[in-house]
């Protein structure tokens, strides 16, 4: 299944990169190409203005909903940061019913020892031990431990996780709503002041956040993130779980949800603390597997996609996305070598300067939605902006090997220091 995947998306990268190449040779040849990026540049700037000027509002609670509730961690070497992780889960404040599994992925430290250490303290926790010839990937284990919890709600944390004591009380009520499937809290980065890049990264949640909370306000697609993402057991099973021929788990999962009618909410208040990778390379592997697992979901879910079963708000909103993300880095290469080429000015420049706008203002209001004085917001979102163009090579490349390269699905996990 997963070589008949793999070679399925191969050939489709391919042909969006083929596709690609075309649209903007031909916009270049057509007269009126300058004119059509106007036009698409002009309906991505109203988009933007929509998202940016829109007011979030708050759902309520309903603090008697109490769900039996299973939290689910993937943990593969995790010696540093397990025993804290333990820790923190079971003494999570929740009048219902709770239960903690983590699913040991044939590490080959001492994480396998520490938990069964840990069980022996916390009646809450269950471990489940997997052998290195398990089924491989991050979406293996939580269907694995999926299969053995309790759990109305389940909620998924990475290895490196940590939430205020009222976690439970401030989220799980949201699913008295049915039409709720999942919700994902706030990401945040605890490590935040260790260097450039954890600083950005910092910056980068709260500019994430920022648009995942008025993507949901104007009707769009709210994005699960992994980290810190609460799922409905009977919607994750309507479905068919986590899919594990994928590279991001939460991606796929989010439009599988989102394509059979589920909500997903974003938490703005609500926060998961998680570390930040300290060096460029790791960021750069980091960046690469979201990147393949971001436009995967897209070749995967195409037909339904481009059906709009989504509804026209979401698939637009999907658009949008897709473009500025994973098509505009591609066509921007390729019309910058076409205007050396001919020695003419780049087509898609009114399109980059919308992205970029879109960009630096959202850094800027995530920031002041913190409380973060001006001066500061503006040297953040001018900084951030320039952090952010390391997804402009990061997916080029990443779409290019995706057309060429085989995939062989295994776990590249993040290294957690605690």
């Amino acid at each position: 299944m997963l070589g008949e995947d793999s070679n399925t998306r191969r050939w489709q990268t391919g042909l969006v990169l083929l596709s690609i190449c075309l649209v903007v040779l031909g916009l270049h040849l057509s007269p009126v190409g300058s004119w059509m990026v106007l036009v698409l540049a002009w309906g991505v700037a109203v988009y933007a203005l929509r998202l940016l000027t829109s007011n979030p509002v708050s759902l309520p609670i309903d603090r008697t909903y109490l769900p039996r509730i299973s939290i689910l961690v993937a943990a593969k070497d995790e010696e540093q940061v397990i025993k804290r992780l333990v820790g923190n889960l079971c003494t999570l404040q929740y009048a219902g019913e709770l239960e903690v599994w983590i699913g040991n992925d044939g590490s080959t430290d001492c994480t396998g020892e520490l938990l069964e250490r840990l069980c022996l303290e916390q009646p809450r926790l269950h471990v489940l031990h997997r052998l290195p010839g398990d089924r491989p990937g991050k979406s293996a284990v939580l269907n694995d431990l999926f299969s053995q919890s309790r759990g109305d709600i389940l909620i998924v944390f990475d290895a490196d996780a940590q939430v205020d004591a009222d976690f439970l009380t401030r989220t799980v009520p949201l699913f008295a709503q049915p039409g709720v499937g999942a919700v994902q809290v706030r990401k945040a980065i605890a490590n935040a002041d260790e260097n450039f890049w954890t600083r950005n990264q910092a910056a980068e949640m709260l500019f994430d956040a920022f648009f995942q909370l008025r993507r949901q306000t104007i009707g769009g697609t709210a994005e699960l993130r992994g980290n810190g993402q609460l799922v409905r057991a009977t919607a994750l099973q309507q479905v068919g779980d986590w899919t594990e021929s994928t590279v991001t788990d939460d991606l796929d999962l989010t439009l599988k949800l989102h394509l059979q009618g589920w909500q997903v909410q974003f938490v703005w208040e609500t926060v998961v603390w998680e570390e930040g990778v300290t060096s460029w390379q790791a960021l750069w592997r980091q960046r690469s597997r979201w990147a393949e697992g971001g436009f995967q979901r897209y070749l995967d879910h195409a037909r339904s996609l481009l059906k709009k079963d989504l509804g026209d708000t979401k698939s637009l909103d999907q658009a949008v996305f897709c473009t500025i993300q994973y098509l505009m880095p591609v066509a921007a290469l390729i019309d910058l070598s076409l205007a050396v080429f001919w020695r003419a000015a780049p087509l898609l420049t009114p399109l980059l300067l919308v992205a970029t706008t879109m960009t630096a203002v959202g850094f800027y209001r995530a920031q002041r939605q913190t409380g973060v004085s001006v001066p500061e917001a503006v040297m953040i979102s001018a900084l951030g902006t320039l952090y952010f163009l390391h997804w402009f090579p990061v997916i080029v490349i990443k779409l290019v090997s995706m057309a060429i390269y085989p995939k062989r699905l295994v776990w590249v996990k993040t290294v957690h220091q605690g």
